[in-house]
């Protein structure tokens, strides 16, 4: 078999039990990996109405035919199972090299199953799994974990999953570590650490074999100059060179969403775009944008991070913070912990509003004065949500949990969807990303909702403020992420890899020697099949909404002020992606479409 190892390894912790699968190839021609195969594990192996922090929910690892392979960027690896955060279907990836070892190692996936009896960490060599006890490094960090599995495991070239002690806490927006990225969003580290799971090693030894090497070797060569062309931004800067265009378009929510504008958000963007960074990549990558920082001063002082876009947003601007060497240290703490900096920022600027509108008090809050641009505060906050101490205790909660536990009117400045928190992008200032945040597979999400900056904000092939389309546009893109994701393929250098909506599939042939139908097609199939594992865990038209603040509240400022997001012009929207998706009105996947697609 090219391209794929066709193997599955399946661990049982609670019996030690640990099988080797094969995977028949009309899986892969049906859903091609990752994403979309995980898809399809879940949808058959995991019941809707168990807890996702009960042994009976799964962790789902998978790669795609692309991951591990000489193709740009071919790293990432996909984690599925019931987010303890929502409390259904959850889709996250990763970069890193973790991926490209397991297939070294001769797997396509892994899936982890039960509980341990103690603390414990996975060595995967080849074909030699063993469980191992972890207790020495339970209630340490991510980064110690991977140290420790790497000198236990004898071998420097192991790469490693890890979580750290806000998992162990059941924290419900706990990440897990990749080498050094994160499946970050929607709690996966939580439900790894219901298993006793602290860690997986890999080291693998074999090579992947190509169904035509010269072919596609020759196919990369072709694609570089079109690769500079599109990722040099990237490579300069990484997902920051987003900020200044997203920030001048009034697209940049600040303060919980309460404005968009700030006199010091120039020196922030200024701050970022100059100062001297460690370029780091993932497996075969050529764009290199990660962005390594010093801290400059404070407690943590010439310790490194790698924040990205969302992550300065999140910890910076939204909590009313514009110090980037305050916002670097919020960040290590939250990779310490081992939290999404997405959720764990927005949970503190969300305290902030509550504290500065009264409902949270100094009483609730231990005497701490939790205002909008205080860091020390933040920091405090912080390690209190991932410690499961006092306030944070009920913050770790995420914020939906949270605002119907403290109540007085928190519910309606806890912006979020289907509990999963929004993210940088203002929805009022392009009325795409309201759609995405409210469809997406996996609650308010940019990029598997379908990644509306593009066409909306730099590109403006579409009226940012058009309702009419938008229903189209959605669709569109979150098909072509879903293939994107199973492939194994970061999206950053797609266009150079003819990875877009009219792709031919020549990259696929030539790496696996297998046709297959049109990516975008199947891409669809994988987007319908995450819709019916959310209608049948009750996810329907009631939820596919977006916060009543979008819909009240006209932005006050910023090149989008005056706009909001009228009810009736949402349900516009939502009607017309219903109609382009073949779904009910009420959101439903129909028999005809399921059949279209022969899924499940």
């Amino acid at each position: 078999m090219y391209g794929y190892r066709g193997k599955l390894l399946r661990i049982n912790l609670s019996d030690n039990n640990v099988i080797v699968e094969n995977i028949p190839i009309g899986l892969y021609k049906k859903y091609l990996g990752g994403r979309g195969v995980a898809a399809k594990i879940y949808y058959d192996e995991i019941p809707p109405n168990i807890n996702p922090l009960m042994p009976e929910n799964k962790i789902i690892l998978f790669t795609g035919p692309f991951t591990g392979t000489p193709i740009f960027s071919s790293s990432k690896i996909v984690l599925t199972t019931k987010s303890p955060l929502t409390g259904v279907y959850l889709t996250t990836n990763a970069g890193g090299y973790f991926g490209a070892e397991l297939k070294s190692a001769g797997y396509d996936g892994l899936i982890i199953e039960g509980k341990a009896t103690q603390p414990s960490y996975i060595s995967i060599m080849d074909g030699d799994i063993k469980i191992k006890p972890a207790v020495e490094i339970w209630g340490k960090s991510a980064f110690e974990s991977q140290k420790y599995v790497k000198e236990e495991m004898g071998d420097k070239r192991t790469h490693v999953i890890s979580i750290g002690a806000a998992g162990e806490r059941y924290v419900k927006f706990a990440s897990i570590m990749c080498d050094d990225r994160f499946f970050g969003r929607g709690g996966a580290g939580a439900v790894m650490a219901s298993k006793k799971l602290k860690a997986i090693g890999v080291r693998g030894s074999a090579s992947i074999e190509l169904a035509c090497p010269n072919e596609l070797k020759s196919k990369l060569k072709e694609a570089i100059p079109l690769l500079k062309e599109t990722t040099q931004n990237h490579t300069k800067l990484g997902t920051h060179h987003y900020m200044e265009i997203i920030y001048d378009l009034g697209a940049y929510p600040l303060f919980n969403f309460q404005k968009t504008t700030s006199k010091d958000m120039d020196n922030l963007i200024n701050e970022i775009y100059t100062r001297n960074a460690v370029s780091t990549r993932c497996f075969a990558c050529p764009v290199a944008c990660g962005k390594l920082f010093e801290i400059t001063k404070g407690e943590y002082k010439g310790l490194k991070v790698r924040p990205e876009y969302e992550t300065v947003w999140s910890l910076g601007p939204h909590c009313g913070i514009f110090d980037f060497d305050n916002i670097l240290t919020l960040n290590y703490i939250c990779n310490h912990y081992g939290v999404d900096s997405i959720t764990a920022g927005y949970m503190i600027g969300f305290a902030m509003e509550l504290y500065s509108r009264g409902i949270l008090t100094n009483k609730d809050l231990d005497g701490l004065k939790l205002e909008f641009g205080d860091c020390e505060a933040a920091a405090k906050i912080l390690k209190m949500v991932c410690e499961r101490e006092g306030i944070g205790n009920i913050l770790a909660e995420g914020s939906r949990s949270a605002s119907e536990i403290i109540g007085k009117g928190a519910s309606y400045y806890a912006l979020h969807v289907k509990g999963m928190e929004l993210t940088a992008y203002e929805p009022r200032a392009f009325h795409g990303m309201a759609l995405t945040y409210a469809t997406s597979s996996r609650g308010a999400c940019h990029n598997v909702g379908g990644w509306t900056i593009r066409d909306e904000l730099i590109k403006k092939t579409v009226d940012r403020y058009a309702i009419i389309g938008k229903g189209t546009l959605v669709k569109k893109l979150q098909d072509l992420r879903a293939y994107i994701d199973s492939l194994g393929v970061c999206t950053i250098p797609r266009r150079s890899l003819g990875l877009t909506e009219e792709a031919s599939g020549d990259l696929i042939s030539l790496t696996t020697g297998v046709s297959f139908e049109a990516l975008m097609h199947i891409g669809e199939r994988i987007y319908n099949l995450e819709r019916l594992i959310l209608n049948r865990e009750g996810i329907s038209r009631k939820d596919d909404s977006i916060p009543q603040r979008l819909k009240i509240e006209p932005l006050p400022d910023g090149m989008a002020k005056g706009h909001k997001i009228a009810e009736e012009d949402f349900s516009e929207m939502l009607n017309e992606y219903y109609l382009e998706r073949g779904w009910s009105v009420d959101g439903k996947v129909t028999k005809k479409t399921a059949n279209q697609f022969e899924i499940p």
